[in-house]
């Protein structure tokens, strides 16, 4: 069991709200849907080169306990990497998605397959209108790596009210790899220390004193991020590590050279990555 006993005093809620709004200030945007909402990060992400990304995809689904019947709602779905290939084995999802670029791309993917049985809802989770934007109740919901929402417990809260079975969510138990690389780099280039996000125990606790008492199991993978040469490595981590001058680029550069690991035809840098499922069943909590 992760986190603590829940009757500590601790607004988990606000913990959580904290820690994003501090982190997210350090990376001068306004969430994850702003840093998606970029055409060219949307087109990456669509066409993953690191295998972690792929075995993320089938960890989730695997997770999920998706039937030909079920109706399933994932909240943030990005480019569809896990709404389309539930949607070939579920009778229909629906997909949240706030940002615009990632929207794209996912509905050009599902028109390119042929899926005729997902629904894109083209906002964010707190402005997802329950009766409006949703065909409730669904038999599971989810939101894979995507809980950029400043107000956990709201959004628990509303994902409680749709679902009628299974509600899921995933995120990093420990350090993503790019928390790991700022945490190194960041008062280097930034002259302040960096604060990771929230983590999973934090919202472990949180649903601890919603009365919900959840599964979680976690994974540990190795993530590579595979390069062919030294500039393609400071280009593929300039946008997110906010690398904008000459000096900034020296300081990545010289991280990256004694990182980066040859290997075949390429460079390889190797971070561990731990990631949490959390799951319950709503209509079984003490909560509602």
């Amino acid at each position: 069991m992760i986190g603590s006993s829940g009757h500590d005093g601790i607004d988990w809620n606000e913990v959580w709200r904290s820690r994003m709004e501090t982190s997210t200030a350090l990376k001068r945007n306004r969430g994850c849907s702003d840093f998606w909402d970029n055409r060219e990060r949307a087109k990456k992400r669509a066409t993953p080169s690191a295998g972690d990304d792929c075995e993320r995809v089938r960890w989730v689904t695997s997770s999920l306990p998706v039937t030909p019947g079920s109706r399933v709602l994932d909240i943030g779905a990005g480019t569809g990497a896990i709404a389309i290939p539930l949607a070939l084995r579920a009778a229909a999802v629906t997909a949240v998605e706030p940002a615009q670029a990632m929207r794209d791309v996912m509905e050009r993917a599902v028109r390119k397959a042929g899926i005729d049985n997902i629904t894109v809802v083209g906002r964010h989770w707190e402005e997802t209108d329950l009766q409006r934007d949703l065909d409730a109740p669904y038999d599971i919901v989810f939101a894979s790596f995507s809980l950029g929402m400043p107000n956990l417990k709201e959004a628990i809260e509303k994902m409680n009210e749709v679902c009628s079975g299974t509600v899921a969510v995933f995120h990093f138990a420990g350090l993503p790899y790019w928390e790991q690389i700022m945490l190194e780099i960041w008062p280097r280039l930034h002259g302040v220390p960096y604060f990771p996000g929230p983590k999973a125990d934090v919202i472990f606790n949180l649903l601890y004193r919603m009365g919900i008492y959840p599964d979680v199991s976690v994974s540990s993978d190795e993530h590579r991020l595979t390069v062919l040469d030294l500039d393609a490595g400071v280009d593929a981590l300039r946008g997110r590590l906010l690398v904008e001058t000459p000096e900034q680029e020296g300081i990545l550069r010289e991280y990256l050279a004694a990182r980066l690991v040859r290997e075949d035809g390429g460079l390889v840098l190797r971070h561990r990555v731990h990631r949490a499922c959390i799951r319950w069943e709503p209509h079984r909590s003490g909560s509602l």
